[in-house]
């Protein structure tokens, strides 16, 4: 969605920052105060709602825990309506670059709703086919989950890698959001390790010796998903897949920071002034 927006190589990044700073704030508060208000760890821990037990632990009244157990579900529907129309644009943007399978069908847009109608279901019916094994078997749906956020990761920390082995000599000099090279390779160098450590941890086994109950499934998953995605890139998406590319009404290419730029001289009005004197 971030294409979508004006002046995304600028707004882009501090969206990124501002979100991030928000979720540390209220997220530092939040786990404070459920913290200071557990009388019984081991009870939270083995009970099937852990954070029900907490907020009754702390109102001794099923009402009032019921009341404040609203307030995170309601925040689950809103993030599930966001996720579910970050995925549909996903689908759509990968299709319509020609990074998937039925790519003709997902690229299109309804014009009655103005929204990816093929990526909304696509994404839809996967979320029934997770529901259902949710049903069926928790341990795969958690090894499910698991190698999701793992991909995730490794999908955020290969940019910044790419970008400390070239020196960070790959990024324009003049891009509207720039840190020092200390700033951007100690950021560059953190995502990389925290990615790392993240993999491992999940898909580190839960408990010691490991047999075939206890074992965690996420690098089965994992490992599933990264097949899937190398048979889609082998046998189709090599061929056709063609990055993404701005093109302006005169039918030039340009990098989004020029367009940034030409974006604030429109504003400006420089652009109006100089095309009247070359009319002139």
């Amino acid at each position: 969605m971030i294409e979508e927006m004006p002046n995304p190589t600028r707004q882009g990044p501090r969206l990124i920052i501002y979100a991030i700073v928000m979720a540390v704030i209220t997220g530092f508060g939040y786990i404070a105060a459920v913290l200071a208000v557990i009388s019984d760890v081991p009870a939270a821990i083995s009970s099937s709602q852990p954070l029900l037990e907490i907020y009754y632990q702390a109102t001794r009244s099923k009402a009032g825990s019921i009341c404040l157990m609203l307030f995170p579900l309601l925040s689950f529907v809103l993030c599930a309506i966001d996720d579910m129309a970050t995925s549909a644009r996903i689908a759509y943007a990968l299709a319509r670059d020609g990074g998937m399978p039925f790519n003709r069908h997902f690229e299109r847009v309804s014009p009655t709703v103005g929204a990816p109608v093929a990526g909304l279901l696509w994404c839809f019916a996967w979320d029934i086919v997770l529901g259902l094994i949710f049903l069926g078997s928790t341990s795969a749906f958690n090894a499910i989950i698991s190698a999701a956020v793992v991909c995730f990761t490794v999908t955020y920390a290969i940019p910044p890698g790419i970008n400390m082995l070239r020196g960070r000599c790959m990024l324009p000099e003049n891009r509207s959001f720039k840190l020092s090279n200390t700033v951007g390779y100690f950021c560059n160098a953190a995502s990389v390790a925290w990615t790392l450590l993240t993999t491992v941890l999940f898909v580190w086994p839960p408990t010691r010796p490991v047999d075939a109950v206890n074992m965690n499934y996420c690098v089965v998953a994992f490992g599933v998903i990264v097949v899937i995605a190398g048979s889609n890139w082998i046998l189709s998406a090599r061929k056709s897949y063609q990055p993404p590319a701005l093109e302006l009404v005169h039918g030039h290419q340009m990098a989004l920071v020029d367009v940034d730029q030409l974006a604030d001289k429109a504003a400006t009005g420089e652009m109006e002034q100089s095309s009247q004197e070359k009319i002139k």
